[in-house]
């Protein structure tokens, strides 16, 4: 009998872009699942019909298949049907992709299939936003340490995430740590490029 012992809700909101969250815990056999739960769109123009319009929700583990980039080893999943995965790991990343959507959102889930993990307290987590030029938020990415996971390393994350991030884009992107509670209400924020800080995503850029 496996017992759910860590939860993740992900929100993407914006026309293109990802959320991203993995999950550090002790090692332990283990089945994630993740579930796409709502797609919102808006109609545009008459154009907007020949606009690919998508949201994709899918796991990553040491066992996705890889492709190198510029020389970097990228998870190459098959985003249509992994969104359930049986292993023993110590690590899983959920991702939430969409593009040309008003907002997406999906749930994953853990199950510890040893019935070994007693606790899942979160010991520690960090926050990062990949942005452009204009301080639009393309990307944002989150790791969590669970009691008996992996201690986090702030700069490798936020080099990691910048670096695959690059990879798959052609604009000029950057990447700045995120307070939570500096995003403001309603989920939706870019970061002002001069402050490199979140403000609202319809708002003028902040002001010391």
């Amino acid at each position: 009998m496996s017992n759910v012992f860590y939860g993740v809700w992900l929100v993407r909101q914006g026309s293109l872009g990802w959320a991203t969250h993995v999950a550090r815990f002790q090692e332990t056999p283990i089945l994630a699942t993740m579930q796409l739960s709502s797609f919102s769109i808006q109609e545009g123009d008459r154009f907007a019909a020949f606009q690919p319009r998508y949201a994709l929700a899918y796991i990553e583990t040491v066992e996705t298949p890889t492709l190198v980039v510029a020389g970097l080893a990228i998870p190459n999943p098959n985003k249509l049907t992994d969104n359930n995965v049986w292993l023993t790991t110590d690590h899983v990343t959920f991702q939430l992709q969409a593009d040309n959507v008003v907002a997406a959102s999906a749930f994953g889930l853990i199950h510890d299939r040893s019935s070994s993990v007693f606790r899942a307290d979160v010991m520690k987590s960090v926050d990062f936003a990949v942005y452009d030029d204009d301080g639009t938020v393309l990307g944002t990415h989150r790791e969590v340490q669970l009691y008996g996971g992996a201690e986090l390393n702030p700069d490798q994350i936020q080099e990691q995430a910048l670096t695959r991030a690059r990879a798959g884009s052609e604009r000029s992107l950057d990447i700045v740590p995120v307070d939570p509670m500096d995003v403001p209400p309603g989920g939706a924020f870019r970061i002002d490029p001069r402050t490199r800080r979140p403000v609202p995503a319809t708002g003028e850029s902040t002001r010391d």
